[in-house]
């Protein structure tokens, strides 16, 4: 039979998951799934838990939750039932066999009792043998249970089994009803949270929210934040009302209705009041164990964006470059893939992307996730990659983009484009690389 970890890692790998994947779905640390499959519960923390843990997991993997508990506490418990349904059996025999050596010995009494008369002689003979026979039956049976000490014993063993299972069937029942309380328990501490929303009525809802407003009502404020809290932040002459889905290294929230992701490398900064220029930045001070410390700012117009890093450009100089003259014109297009370089060694991506006007930016690096920036004019945003980066520009013909050194034609005016820029081997020799731009498929 499974154990209570195998069923579980079995589980997992049947849906193609992994424990970070399981981790960031569940809500629940790596490490603690880990110990669950590995069945090391010194590890874990107190027993609600463990089961929460079981239940949750469970519903995740599509096992079902009841069953997964049980074989838990069954193995946890270490129920001997085997062995105490093997004893009742031997007792059983033994009283069973010394019964019917009684009834053998009663019968042979009765063969050897005197057939019955009519006469009333034999009447009272036989009336006397009766009693000389009951007489000495007593007395040998007397004997005999002197003797059978042994027997005693097992009958009184079978006595005490049966009161045994009376017993245990009575108490089955309840400590079902009382594991069963322990689960509802546990699922309720986990989604604590969700639960108390649902009881708490509207007017208290409210006025909670109005208090945490009131709260940052400042241009800079820090504050700590869990999975499914609703942040209004109101300084001067801005308005953003946050809500924080998930939780973990990255971050996902929604900020006026758009939903939006970041981290603590790559922060979130918004126009919030639609004139082109950003006023809005919140970034991740900390992530702990689904809930975050982050920082909300209102941005002056003469603010930098903050894209990890940032550069200025004189303005003059950025409108009085003609930018259709400087876009390399060397280089190889093939069936609408762009050959940036050719047959050279691997190197690091290294892209810019300096706006003439307000743009929109959306960047995926390698595997991490998406990360999106607003990026004012004369402002430049920085990427680097091992081997991708994918890009979405809105207004692409207001942007500059060098990639490695060499300026790149996206797009056009007022158009959305989405680009992948990638290394590719080079067939003639595996060592050797190709750089290509390519439309996102």
């Amino acid at each position: 039979m499974e154990t209570i970890g195998q069923i579980l890692k079995n589980a997992r790998e049947k849906k193609g998951l992994t424990i970070e994947e399981l981790e960031a779905s569940t809500h629940i640390v790596a490490r603690f799934i880990k110990a669950l499959e590995n069945e090391e519960f010194d590890v874990l923390p107190g027993e609600i838990y463990v089961k929460g843990f079981i239940k949750n997991l469970s519903d995740k993997l599509s096992l079902d939750a009841n069953m997964v508990l049980e074989r838990y506490n069954l193995q946890k418990n270490g129920i001997k039932s085997e062995q105490d349904l093997l004893k009742n059996t031997k007792s059983s025999k033994n009283v069973k066999k010394s019964k019917e050596n009684t009834e053998q010995d009663n019968s042979k009494e009765k063969e050897n009792q005197p057939p019955a008369k009519e006469s009333l002689k034999d009447t009272i003979n036989t009336e006397k043998n009766e009693e000389k026979t009951i007489k000495e039956t007593n007395k040998r049976n007397k004997n005999m249970n002197s003797g059978n000490a042994e027997a005693d014993l097992l009958f009184m063993a079978k006595r005490d089994l049966y009161k045994l299972r009376n017993r245990n069937r009575s108490v089955i029942p309840t400590v079902i009803i009382i594991l069963a309380i322990i689960v509802v328990i546990a699922v309720i501490f986990v989604n604590r949270n969700n639960i108390l929303g649902f009881f708490t009525s509207n007017k208290k809802q409210n006025r909670n929210e109005t208090e945490i407003s009131k709260n940052i009502v400042d241009s800079k404020a820090r504050q700590s934040v869990k999975v499914g809290d609703v942040i209004y932040f109101k300084p001067l002459g801005i308005s953003a009302t946050i809500k924080f889905n998930t939780i973990g290294n990255v971050v996902h929230i929604n900020v006026n209705g758009q939903d939006l992701s970041f981290s603590k490398s790559n922060p979130i900064i918004l126009d919030l009041n639609g004139n082109g220029i950003n006023d809005f930045k919140i970034s991740v001070i900390e992530v702990y164990d689904n809930s975050a410390t982050v920082e909300m700012e209102r941005l002056e117009e003469d603010q930098m964006v903050n894209t990890g890093y940032n550069t200025e450009i004189d303005q003059t100089e950025l409108n009085s470059t003609n930018y259709n003259n400087t876009v390399s014109t060397n280089l190889l297009v093939i069936n609408g893939e762009t050959y940036i370089e050719q047959d050279t060694e691997k190197v690091d991506i290294r892209i810019e992307i300096t706006a003439k006007h307000f743009v929109y930016v959306r960047y995926f690096i390698d595997s991490n996730r998406p990360a999106t920036t607003n990026l004012l004019s004369g402002k430049t945003l920085y990427l680097e990659a091992k081997d991708v980066v994918m890009l979405t520009i809105g207004n692409a013909g207001e942007v500059v983009v060098k990639v490695n050194g060499k300026t790149i034609n996206v797009g056009g005016a007022g158009e959305t484009v989405n680009k992948t820029i990638k290394w590719v081997k080079n067939l003639n020799d595996s060592t050797r690389y190709n750089l290509i731009m390519s439309d996102t498929k």
